[in-house]
């Protein structure tokens, strides 16, 4: 008669294989921090006891001697446990937490905190998203500190390191430790029989051992629980740094826009104005030429001057509001832009600043990339959030990326708890709507 398949001796010979390498596998992860524990231990005791051994004192002294030994142990092991951890915490999680997966099937899906960008400002300091640093070295090393060490999912991999001491580690050991121990015992004359039951015992045991960490992979291994508090905080930690570095992109934007337009013009404004003091005695006609070309340059730079200005804070945008901001932006759009609005009065002066540069933004976009030949920019309130949606008969396939425009909305869109939503098949048409939670004055 045939055995079924997958049944029979070969079958419990993989098993027990299988099974003794998963536990020696899981009890070498989950030993490392228990070992450096008890080997700083024994070897502080033995260096903390010493101090006070052989000497002749009262009980009392000698009791608080001892307190005092056992103290400066304790503290030995506990600045180990943390350093080791510190630095092979998360190797050893995530280690553990790929052999879950693998062995288990289980979607075992964690996020660590990223290490925020570096962004350097107009004063020279460098800001990453907590701390003003001079140096974009230090600026880079305190971030990635204070990713790696205020992490809510360090103290799940820390919970794990404590219960699989306790639990994985004496289960999963024993096995690989009773058979090394039968081993042992059979080379020894007389004890034969005791070392071959103990090596059969821990082989019987070997596929039920690594079990035990079943129960506790999804409860230890996975994601850390996060209260909506600790996840509003987070929001606001990312809006924070993303608004501050949308604000030092603008000033940079303003300091190139500076530099390269009303800078270069006044200085070749006082230039001129050197050149005509010294002809103004010798050669009437040459100054006069000279003072009326810097008057030119004066005007042309004046109205470089209010063309950044309009482009920081619009006029319209101040006197009249966000509709009629964009309804200018509309005219001076390089393709044709309807504009339909139903905001029965103005929102908030920031939101409405944030909604306006982002529809500046979108309709930049569509006559640098979509190739539309018609624009239709739609704002609404309804439900206390302000909305702004750009749909253009483009080519469509508008994405976000890393330093695009879109990407920038998103983060000024964040530092309000607003959202961008994308939806732009390739072949057109594209729509981005942008929405913003506000009050109406």
């Amino acid at each position: 008669m045939r055995r079924p398949a997958g049944r029979g001796p070969l079958r419990w010979c993989g098993e027990i294989v299988r099974g003794m390498y998963r536990s020696a596998l899981l009890a070498g992860l989950t030993a490392v921090i228990p070992a450096v524990a008890v080997a700083t231990g024994i070897g502080g005791s033995k260096l903390a006891f010493s101090w006070s051994a052989g000497r002749h004192a009262p009980w009392i002294a000698r009791a608080l001697a001892a307190s005092g030994d056992t103290l400066v142990v304790v503290l030995w092991i506990a600045v180990a446990v943390y350093v080791v951890f510190m630095l092979a915490g998360r190797p050893l999680t995530q280690a553990a937490r790929a052999l879950a997966r693998r062995w288990l099937a289980l979607p075992l899906r964690v996020s660590y905190r990223p290490v925020p960008p570096v962004t350097q400002m107009a004063t020279g300091f460098w800001w990453n998203g907590s701390e003003y640093h001079e140096s974009e070295r230090e600026a880079r090393r305190r971030a990635t500190m204070i990713a790696r060490f205020h992490d809510p999912q360090l103290l799940r991999d820390a919970l794990w390191i404590v219960v699989s001491a306790v639990t994985v580690l004496p289960v999963t050991a024993l096995p690989v430790l009773v058979s090394a121990g039968g081993a042992y015992l059979i080379t020894r004359p007389g004890s034969t029989a005791e070392g071959i039951a103990m090596i059969a015992g821990a082989l019987l045991t070997a596929p039920f051992a690594w079990r035990i960490v079943e129960p506790l992979a999804p409860r230890l291994l996975g994601s850390a629980p996060r209260s909506r508090l600790g996840r509003r905080l987070d929001e606001v930690e990312t809006s924070r740094a993303n608004l501050t570095q949308a604000q030092a992109a603008e000033l940079e934007r303003i300091e190139r826009g500076l530099h390269d337009g009303p800078q270069a013009r006044l200085v070749a404004l006082g230039m001129s104005m050197i050149a005509a003091e010294r002809f103004v005695d010798t050669d009437p006609a040459a100054a006069k030429t000279l003072l009326a070309e810097a008057r030119v340059a004066s005007a042309a730079a004046l109205a470089e001057l209010r063309s950044l200005v309009r482009g920081i804070n619009p006029p319209v945008l101040t006197e009249r509001g966000l509709v009629d901001a964009v309804r200018l932006l509309a005219l001076d759009a390089p393709v044709e832009v309807t504009v339909v609005s139903a905001v029965p009065a103005r929102p908030e002066r920031p939101v409405e600043a944030a909604v306006y540069f982002a529809v500046a933004e979108l309709l930049a976009n569509v006559a640098k990339h979509a190739q539309a030949n018609h624009v239709k920019v739609e704002l609404s309130y309804a439900s206390e959030t302000l909305t702004a949606s750009v749909t253009d008969d483009g080519v469509g396939g508008a994405v976000k990326s890393s330093g695009s425009g879109l990407s920038g909305i998103e983060r000024r869109m964040a530092a309000f708890s607003g959202r961008v939503e994308i939806d732009s098949p390739a072949g057109g048409p594209t729509r981005v709507t942008v929405a913003v939670p506000c009050a109406l004055s």
